[in-house]
């Protein structure tokens, strides 16, 4: 072999061991960014059933059910009875129930 020959075939394999190397360097890269992308995801699906979960507890605690349930529980309130109520105007006085009508009308 001459030494022209010697010195491409030397140039051609330090090309390929560069592009090798860059291979390499790449592969470890994506890699690294895989592993990353996998935890946001992991971490996205634990935040999303956080807020699946609060969504659930704001839809409870804003029922009509729940919100009477409190009112009663925890600070004593009852519906009146017709004996605890006043009207301005007799035009202002439901008829039936008082208590019977706001029910009705929380729960339509």
């Amino acid at each position: 072999m001459k030494i022209r020959e010697k010195k491409r075939v030397i140039m051609m394999m330090v090309v390929v061991g560069i592009m090798l190397i860059i291979m390499v360097v790449l592969a470890a890269f994506a890699a690294e960014l895989r592993s990353e992308n996998n935890k946001l995801i992991t971490k996205n699906e634990a935040i999303q059933g956080e807020v699946d979960t609060l969504s659930v507890k704001i839809k409870t605690s804003n029922s009509i059910e729940h919100i009477e349930s409190v009112a009663k529980n925890k600070f004593g309130m009852v519906y009146p009875t017709s004996d605890q109520r006043i009207y301005i105007t007799s035009k202002d006085k439901p008829q039936g129930n008082f208590a019977a009508v706001i029910r009705e009308q929380a729960y339509q």
